[in-house]
């Protein structure tokens, strides 16, 4: 599976070096880049191969944490209620 992610940077150089950024962070998570498209400032993407395995990992990970987080803001909120 093809995931897109965004290269932000105003200038040429600022999104080249955020490209390399982003090819190393998403190289160790098991990503496999296959082109970049310099498409301007907000516009730029860096396409990567993926497994979808790893994206639903990534995606229960982020909805555990979102659980987490929404408990932890409940109980701060009923304790601050009950005193």
């Amino acid at each position: 599976m093809k995931k897109q992610i965004v290269v932000g940077g105003f200038s040429k150089e600022q999104r080249e070096k955020e490209l390399e950024k982003i090819r190393a962070k998403y190289s160790k998570k098991g990503y496999t880049f296959i082109h970049y498209i310099d498409n301007g400032a907000l516009k730029s993407v860096a396409i990567f191969e993926v497994d979808e395995e790893k994206i639903r990992k990534e995606k229960a990970t982020n909805l555990i944490l979102l659980g987490i987080f929404f408990m932890a803001v409940a109980a701060i909120m009923f304790y601050k209620a009950s005193v």
